[in-house]
């Protein structure tokens, strides 16, 4: 008999705990509100006492061969104790109860709602639960329903051998006095009056009705219990059923599934806020960088472009850090933010930016003129080319011949130019790049971008003749498997001090 191995357990019992932790508070409201709510409601219940009493239910002694001469012998009831539990519920006994009661029960429907029955075939017993608001009411009404079902069962049993016994009666009227046949029915009409006599006693009371001393419900901490329960896997369910309906990543490893390229590396919320461990965040984008340069080693990386689906992914922050990682590491980098509507790069590295790509484009400024260099700790160089003034027609200038030209041009002059771009699926102004440059990095947020954006942006990248270098999972928290803790000693982060940090966004 084949098993799963143990690894696929493992991950199927992560996977699961991974989706609880997400939807944790879902899961806390349903156990929390549910059984509170329960709790209130239990508390708020008028109290219900409950009192038993205990009967030994026997065989009726009616023997219906005493009842004509050629009836069949010994026909008793085959289940005298489920008929007797069965006649507790009709409205014959209930009637013979509320003749007993003071005050008399409001209606016989509603008196027989408060009994219940139980029988234990192997003892013969039947016992009688009576529910009432009132402790000695319950008492009464367990005690008068007892005494309501001997009585009956005593009354039906005299009926029936009553009309037995009337009709011995007439059967010996029809008889002479010499016939032989009347010593037998005068033996059998005796039989009949002396067990007439003994009806009283097909049924005896064993324990008598007490009455209670504690509420049988409601019972609010139970009742809590069990809601507690049940709410349990209500807010599994709904959990998993969120989990279901929510089409964003929620795994590093699902853009490597979506994408079908490498996982590059994974950015900790900590890169996205100011204050935060540097440390953290500078480990992260060195290791992307090591992560493009030795998955795309037997490509040379001359440009890469950054791009992300939609806005708020952390593209401009990738961009942004990995040209100071790729610089602190010695390189010659230009970082160009092709965002022409609206720029981030500049106020990333602490420049104004008044001119920039925009305008070189359009032959109002040089090239050198437009580049700005960034002091950076390392041996490096970080050169940056802003975006400039918003001009009129930011599509028509991404895709113009200048812009080509100009990509070559960065290309001479630096070891690796790195494009910040807008999000590709709400603007097509980045789309004429992707096949200009070596490779395109997908940047998507854990529990913000969608997989339906992440598969189109894919298509968009190969359709347009690029190809695409890898992926990026960026706001990761601190627990997990992809973060960067203690380990190794002082990282340097390789930041120009007093410049402005990434903020949560682009």
């Amino acid at each position: 008999m084949s098993t799963l191995p143990p690894e696929i357990t493992d991950n199927d019992l992560r996977e699961t705990l991974g989706m609880l932790w997400r939807r944790k508070a879902t899961l806390l409201a349903c156990l929390v509100l549910i059984p509170l709510a329960v709790y209130v409601v239990s508390s708020q219940r008028q109290n219900q006492y409950e009192a038993e009493t205990t009967l030994q239910v026997k065989a009726a002694s009616v023997d219906t061969s005493l009842f004509m001469a050629d009836a069949p012998a010994a026909q008793q009831p085959l289940q005298p104790l489920a008929a007797a539990a069965r006649l507790v519920t009709t409205t014959e006994v209930a009637r013979q109860a509320a003749t007993e009661l003071d005050p008399s029960p409001s209606s016989v429907p509603s008196l027989l709602n408060q009994v219940a029955v139980t029988t234990d075939p192997d003892s013969g017993f039947l016992t009688i639960v009576a529910t009432d608001k009132g402790p000695r009411r319950a008492a009464d009404i367990a005690s008068a329903f007892a005494s309501a079902l001997i009585e009956t069962r005593a009354t039906r049993a005299r009926a029936q051998i009553d009309a037995a016994v009337r009709q011995v009666g007439r059967d010996l009227e029809q008889l002479s006095g010499d016939d032989t046949g009347r010593a037998q029915l005068s033996q059998q009409l005796q039989r009949l009056r002396a067990l007439r006599a003994a009806q009283g006693y097909n049924a005896e009371l064993m324990e008598s009705a007490t009455i209670p001393t504690t509420a049988a419900s409601p019972r609010p901490l139970r009742d809590a219990g069990i809601a507690l329960l049940l709410a349990a896997l209500l807010g599994v369910g709904v959990a998993y059923l969120f989990e279901r309906l929510d089409r964003s990543i929620r795994d590093p490893l699902e853009l490597e599934r979506l994408t079908g390229v490498s996982l590059l590396g994974t950015i900790p919320t900590s890169a996205f806020a100011f204050g935060s461990d540097e440390r953290e965040a500078a480990e992260a984008f060195h290791t992307l960088r090591a992560s493009l340069t030795y998955f795309n080693i037997d490509r040379p990386l001359q440009d890469v472009l950054i791009a992300s689906p939609l806005q708020g992914d952390g593209k401009t922050t990738v961009a942004t850090e990995l040209a100071r990682a790729y610089a602190s590491a010695g390189r010659h980098v230009i970082l160009v933010d092709t965002d022409l509507r609206d720029p981030q790069v500049a106020g990333r590295v602490g420049t104004n930016g008044t001119r920039g790509l925009g305008m070189v484009l359009v032959g109002a400024a040089q090239l050198d003129e437009a580049l700005i260099e960034i002091e950076e700790d390392g041996p490096g160089r970080l050169q940056v080319l802003p975006s400039g003034p918003p001009p009129p027609n930011p599509s028509a200038l991404m895709a113009s011949n200048r812009m080509a030209t100009l990509v070559q041009d960065l290309k001479g002059r630096a070891d690796l130019v790195l494009f910040d771009t807008p999000a590709a699926l709400v603007v097509g102004d980045a789309i004429p790049l992707f096949e200009q440059v070596s490779g395109v990095v997908l940047i998507a947020r854990v529990g913000s971008t969608s997989r339906d954006a992440i598969v189109r942006l894919t298509r968009t990248v190969t359709s347009a003749g690029g190809t695409l270098l890898g992926a990026v999972a960026t706001d990761i928290k601190p627990a997990g498997d992809y973060t960067y803790g203690s380990y190794g000693g002082n990282t340097h982060r390789g930041r120009r001090q007093g410049t402005v940090a990434p903020t949560q966004g682009h």
